[in-house]
């Protein structure tokens, strides 16, 4: 299990430019859970500058969210892109290029929470495509029981309140192949399933630090996991960054705002 256990020294890091505007969202009043998504990598590139650093603003933000509040949960987990998979507005890319040897090298990580006194988690993407296929073929079995979702010809859509098309899958003979915004959607069920484990927190927060280049496939994937599956205490605050993540943007999305 990821630990919630921060050093006073790193607990009371001072908010920055990057970090007060996430925080602003994390409530003061109510306890929460927080899981904080950074260190994203991809199989072909390994770790890079981007997933350095985005797993370093991850452990300022985590150190200042349990210090917001006492009894504050906090866990992190780093995506790994295993599939090549990279998805643009409308339609989704597969790089066949070869796996760095250094690719699964996580060393970078795990020194870097060792020295920030926390432990992370790892999400295969390939394991978020195969909980969406899964999904999505009971949905073909009935698709009246989620009338969000509909198909033109092999292509799968959702109603999306924010996009005029939304691409969430492509039906293969029997079986849907999901579409990034399904993964995403997930990754969201996945994880606040996983804090509602804490009944002593009245708030659950999804903190997931991303390029500026995934705006729209995690979007979607939000509205997706909002409308469909969230809890009235749910949040989720996207953080787009540049490489070096000193240029940071921040969107808290909830069900009301759909």
């Amino acid at each position: 299990m990821p630990s919630t256990h921060l050093s006073e020294r790193t607990a009371r890091v001072a908010d920055d430019d990057r970090t007060g505007p996430v925080l602003d969202h994390i409530s003061r009043a109510q306890r929460s859970a927080t899981l904080i998504a950074g260190g994203y990598f991809e199989s072909a590139g390994g770790i890079g500058d981007f997933s350095r650093n985005s797993f370093a603003l991850a452990h300022r933000l985590g150190a200042s969210v349990r210090y917001r509040h006492r009894g504050n949960k906090v866990l992190f987990d780093v995506i790994h892109n295993d599939l090549g998979m990279a998805c643009g507005a409308d339609a989704c890319f597969v790089n066949t290029a070869p796996a760095a040897p250094e690719a699964f090298d996580l060393t970078p990580l795990t020194a870097a929470a060792a020295a920030a006194g926390v432990t992370f988690t790892v999400t295969r993407e390939r394991t978020l495509r195969n909980r969406a296929a899964r999904s999505m073929k009971e949905w073909l079995k009935d698709p009246s029981v989620e009338p969000r979702f509909v198909r033109d010809g092999d292509d799968i859509y959702y109603r999306s309140r924010q996009y005029e098309k939304v691409l969430a899958g492509v039906v293969k003979d029997n079986y849907v192949v999901p579409r990034c915004p399904l993964l995403v959607n997930e990754y969201f069920v996945k994880y606040f399933a996983r804090m509602r484990q804490y009944s002593d927190c009245a708030r659950a927060y999804v903190i997931d630090i991303n390029s500026f280049a995934d705006k729209e496939k995690v979007t979607k994937g939000a509205e997706i996991y909002l409308r469909n599956h969230a809890a009235p205490t749910d949040e989720i605050i996207l953080v787009f960054a540049d490489p070096s993540c000193t240029n940071v943007v921040e969107m808290a999305l909830s069900a009301r705002d759909f």
